[in-house]
């Protein structure tokens, strides 16, 4: 054992600072000085480590090989004879900190490299100051000789207060590795370092004239302090100078005064800029990492009870005041919301420390109130269960840590709780009526949630382990109790209030926000706490059993059962801590609660909750965790609206269909029953809900088409719709050859799910696990029924709204059932006008059903393509009904070969052009196929028809209908009489204005070509102008050319004046058609002269043309 000097010198030196015990005693011995310089540096390479990263794997956490090593303890205790098994034995290995990586302390791990391999070279220590030189050949490796770095430190009470080194590769923050490596080598050999008394000892022991040999000797050497040296000196000689007037001189090397602050180097300023610029550069993913990381390394100082936590944190808090929030980059902003909620929790750390006096939190409330009132502070959240009651609109993210510096740690039974978990006997109640202690006897405390779990991590954060376990147990046992009491009185109160409206019974029983995303992190804290409490005892059990287990000789039997009673102990508490983890972040999850209405709140929310699932996930479930998991479900089913689970939520809680999708799977192995009525009843999304769910489910069938009602408030809808598609799907798949569960499930997808897109998808899935057998096997024609619903489905909810993939989702339905047989696809037909529209149901649909393939698929008879045929006929006519101008063509041709149906369709199309429900260029269309099927006689009324809905202006030469104009005059004048050809003629003059196009159709009639041509053309019988029904065109020409003749003349322009002559030429071989027509054209030329005698150019040019 160490001797009493020893021991004083130890804890003086952590403790004392130096000039203290200079003033205390006269004359300190130089063997006493040497012990309490020896003690004052750092002891522990933790700290060394702690100041040299941003982050690393804290030593309290579980490594994976420990945990290996905990499993391992625990199975060879079961072979040992223990009567069940522990859940540690499946804890599977958690990272808690997840910014925390292998190779961030790699700075750390080079300087042990240096010091192990004998870098260090030229070590001394003198007092309060080590230096050394370090030899790094890999600072270069361009070069083979090493790099030589001088490193120096100065150190106070087990803390480094300074450091230098020429690697420039400080930031003024942490240590460089040649620093680190310095450091290292003095706390594992010491001896090999020199030891010398504080340089003001040394130089009292010297005579005058080793002083002066000893400054000269020194300025000799570097003579580059010789001006400082020489101005020193001038002030010797002046009396007034502040050198004479002070007793004594600065000594590098002593230790620290009473007014040096106890505490590791930070400077401040080498913070504040390296801050700033990550903050600057917070789009990089490398800077927010690191930012994310200083949040870890403050939480790592404040856990050992070290300042510069909160100094850090300070500065980290200032420099982010300063940044205005950038509108341009989404990914800066969130960065810094995210830092601002980590800021937030961790003043409340600081301002919860239970060591912490009135005094420290009225400074720190202080300059909380500053920053609060600064325009750049950002606000809070919409979560309002503050202590106070201020208004949540006036309120910034430090508001909760202003709020957090009233409460207090004196209340006598939370002093019970942290002091030990004392049993009671009875129910003694507190404040407020609630109480204190659980039926069993254990403490609980009631206060604000997140608050009280604020305390828990407040405890953690500052190095009380044991008393943070103690309060997250009495928690958590809280919020087990009041679930259990809002499931009675929900029971009691829906039997006595039977008549009262549901919505306000949820009203009533419904916490408006929940646990879960609060910025807080009530939930993760909570969780957190226990489960490393697990994992210690755990280690701790794995401790105890290698200690046993070496014992031998007579104690053999004594040894024996000292440890299985250590082993009932350990693995007792390890299952409580598991459980009451698991059981609280079950209610957590579970737990109803509304949507906030911030984006930013709503995303953290869903984010929250998945990564508490996630930590779900990695436990393995024994037979204890199993009957926790079911006994909270069914709670949370029949718990009324307190729970998420609930009959009935309010329309704007947060749906939690991840958090069903774990209880599903993790319970299907012990309880289907269970399990597929929670999935079912959990599928619910209330916010796009517009209508009450019936009482008897069971009774009511689900509408067709679901309105699309998204809330314009909810930015994650579409996360929360993804979710939703998970559920159903594992639903789907789990029911698969239950025909009554699969009903209930396509009956809820139908009910519930709004995403046509995810429906769309869970049909697929549908349709892979009917058709995924192996070898010859049928498919699964029950699954395959439930693929076309759903698919049936998609289509009534995309019919209104439309989708770019509605083509994908009609093939989809007709492959689904093509698969099924003939009557399936016969039953879509029937009901076509409920899923497709009319052009998709005559185009896409009528072409899959009754092409080859599909005969072929099917393995049809003659009669049953009949029968398919007829049906699709049938189909046609009612959508060329429905839309005949796009459909109408399509059914024509679908129809050709079924007389009765063509007809059906012809009339249809006769009609609606009566109607105006067909444009003149379907029409003629319409009535050219009609034409090349050799329907002429139909062909020529539907032309007709298309003329009488044609309208062409005078100055419309190229009308896109003139070649349907001349085509219809040539087939009235093959086919019909000249009664017809009569009655066409002036549906042509009174729709046809254009000059140009009469003539083309008048010249057409007065060709003396007739009769049917070679190539199917038709000819005319070479008809006279001036006679019978052409006499009319001929005058509406004649009058169409002089109108246009005005009318160009009215704005021509001298560069159009050639063209001007072309057109009239043409207009006089019109006029010449008739028997006066020279005359005519004479008159019109002379009359053109008198209006127009202005143009002299124009009317030479005409002169010239035409005399």
């Amino acid at each position: 054992p160490d001797s009493l000097s020893e021991l004083a010198a130890k804890v003086a030196a952590a403790n004392v600072p130096f000039q203290l015990v200079e003033e205390r005693y006269n004359r300190v011995p130089e063997p006493v000085v040497l012990k309490l310089i020896t003690w004052s540096f750092p002891r522990c390479e933790a700290d060394i480590r702690r100041y040299s990263a941003l982050a690393y794997e804290p030593n309290d956490l579980c490594p994976p090989k420990q945990c290996g090593e905990i499993r391992q303890g625990t199975t060879v205790a079961n072979a040992q004879g223990e009567a069940r098994s522990s859940p540690a034995r499946d804890l599977k290995h958690r990272t808690l900190q997840p910014d925390a990586s292998e190779g961030q302390d790699v700075t750390f791990r080079k300087g042990v490299t240096l010091a192990e391999s004998g870098a260090v070279r030229q070590s001394v220590q003198i007092g309060f100051h080590l230096s050394g030189v370090v030899h790094d050949k890999y600072f270069s490796p361009k070069t083979s000789t090493p790099c030589k770095f001088n490193v120096a430190v100065t150190f106070d009470r087990c803390k480094v207060t300074s450091s230098t080194c020429n690697c420039q590769h400080g930031d003024g923050i942490f240590f460089c590795r040649h620093v680190v490596a310095l450091l290292i080598f003095r706390m594992r050999n010491s001896r090999k370092v020199k030891l010398r008394a504080p340089i003001s000892d040394t130089l009292q022991k010297l005579s005058r004239d080793q002083l002066q040999k000893l400054t000269q000797y020194l300025l000799s050497r570097h003579a580059n302090v010789l001006p400082t040296a020489q101005e020193i000196a001038d002030c010797f000689s002046d009396v007034n100078s502040s050198i004479n007037a002070v007793h004594g001189a600065p000594d590098p090397t002593a230790g620290a005064g009473f007014q040096d602050e106890d505490r590791w180097n930070l400077d401040d300023s080498h913070v504040t800029n390296h801050v700033r610029q990550l903050i600057l550069e917070s789009t990089k993913q490398a800077s927010a990492n690191q930012l994310f990381n200083m949040i870890g390394k403050i939480r790592e100082m404040m856990k050992v009870r070290d300042c510069n936590g909160a100094r850090l944190l300070t500065l980290l808090t200032e420099e982010l005041l300063r940044q205005v929030p950038n509108s341009n980059s989404v990914q800066h902003n969130d960065v810094c919301a995210k830092l601002w909620d980590q800021i937030g929790l961790l003043w409340i750390c600081i301002v919860l420390n239970p060591r912490k006096d009135s005094e420290s939190k009225s400074k720190v409330l202080e300059l909380l109130t500053s920053w609060n009132e600064d325009p750049h502070c950002p606000p809070e959240d919409s979560f309002t269960d503050a202590v106070s009651g201020n208004n949540p609109r006036d309120r910034s993210v430090l508001s909760r840590a202003m709020d957090a510096c009233s409460l207090r740690w004196d209340d006598p039974h939370l002093k019970l709780i942290l002091r030990r978990e004392r049993k009671k006997r009875g129910r003694a109640e507190g404040e407020g009526g609630f109480a204190n202690f659980s039926s069993d006897g254990k403490p609980l405390w009631h206060e604000n949630t997140p608050i009280a779990c604020a305390r828990v991590e407040a405890l953690r954060s500052h190095g009380y382990a044991n008393e943070s376990v103690r309060l997250a147990r009495a928690v958590a046992r809280t919020i087990r109790e009041n679930a259990i009491s809002g499931f009675k009185l929900y029971q009691s109160s829906s039997h006595s209030q039977l008549g009262e409206c549901p919505s306000k019974q949820i009203s009533i029983f419904l916490n408006k926000f929940g646990l879960v995303g609060h910025p807080l992190n009530p939930i993760h804290i909570l969780f957190d706490t226990l489960m490393v409490a697990a994992i210690n005892k755990g280690k701790k059990y794995l401790t105890y059993h290698t200690l046993f287990k070496t014992d031998r000789g007579d104690h053999i039997i004594e040894t024996t059962k000292r440890r299985n009673q250590q082993q009932m102990i350990f693995i007792t508490k390890l299952q409580n801590f598991l459980l009451k983890a698991f059981e609280v972040c079950l209610l957590g999850v579970g737990e109803q609660r509304c949507m906030p209405s911030n984006a930013r709140a709503q995303e953290k929310v869903l984010s929250c909750e998945k990564m508490l699932i996630e930590q779900l996930e990695r436990l393995t479930l024994d037979d204890e965790l199993v009957q926790v998991l079911r006994e909270v479900t069914t709670l949370l089913m029949e718990g009324g609206p307190g729970s998420g689970l609930g009959k009935r939520v309010h329309r704007e809680s947060v749906p939690i269909h991840s958090f069903a999708n774990y209880l599903f799977k993790a319970l299907l192995p012990y309880d289907r029953k269970l399990v597929f009525r929670m999935g079912l009843q959990a599928m619910r999304m209330t916010v796009l809900d517009d209508l009450e769910e019936p009482q008897d489910v069971s009774h009511e069938q689900p509408p067709l088409v679901l309105p699309f009602t998204y809330p314009a408030t909810w930015s994650v809808i579409g996360d929360l719709e993804a979710r939703q598609y998970q559920l159903a799907s594992t639903l789907l798949q789990t029911a698969k050859g239950e025909v009554m569960l699969l009903r209930l499930v396509v009956e809820s997808v139908q009910r519930h799910m709004r995403n046509g897109s995810h429906v769309f998808q869970l049909s697929h899935d549908a349709f892979k696990c009917a058709t995924n057998q192996s070898g010859a096997a049928p498919s699964d024609i029950t699954m395959l029924n439930v693929a076309m619903q759903l698919a049936m489905q998609v289509l009534r909810m995309t019919m209104q709204g439309g989708t770019w993939r509605r083509t994908e989702m009609v093939g989809w339905l007709v492959t689904c059932a093509t698969e099924i047989g003939l009557c399936a696809l016969v039953s879509i037909i029937k009901t076509w006008y409920t899923l497709f529209t009319p052009v998709e149901a005559s185009t896409m649909v009528a072409g899959c059903v009754i092409s080859p393939n599909t005969a072929v698929r099917l393995n049809l008879d003659p009669r049953q393509r009949e029968q398919l045929y007829h049906s699709v006929c049938q189909m046609a006519m009612q959508c060329a009904v429905k839309d005949p101008q796009s459909c109408a063509l399509r059914s024509l041709s679908l129809c050709e070969t079924y007389t009765s149906a063509f007809d059906a369709v012809y009339h249809v199309i006769v009609d609606s052009s009566n109607k105006r429900r067909i444009d003149s260029a379907q029409l003629f269309t319409i009535a050219r196929y009609l034409d090349q099927r050799g329907f002429n006689s139909q062909a020529f009324t539907v032309a007709h028809a298309a003329t009488r809905r044609l309208r062409v202006p005078f100055n419309h030469d190229a009308h896109p209908s003139a070649n349907d104009l001349l085509w219809t005059t040539q087939l009235a004048q093959s086919l019909v009489g000249m009664t017809e050809l009569e009655d066409l003629i002036l549906v042509i003059v009174n729709k046809v204005r254009c000059a140009s196009v009469l003539s083309d159709v008048l010249r057409t009639c007065t060709s003396s070509i007739s009769g049917r041509m070679p190539n199917g053309n038709y000819g005319n019988r070479g008809l006279r102008a001036d006679r019978g029904p052409l006499r009319p065109l001929l005058e509406a020409a004649i009058a169409a050319y002089v109108k246009t003749i005005h009318n160009k003349l009215s704005h021509i322009s001298p560069r159009h004046y050639t063209e001007f002559i072309d057109f009239l030429n043409k207009a006089r071989e019109t006029f010449l058609l008739a028997p006066d027509g020279h005359s005519q054209f004479g008159c019109l030329l002379a009359n053109l002269k008198t209006i127009y005698k202005g143009k002299k150019k124009l009317l030479n040019l005409v002169a010239l043309r035409f005399g």
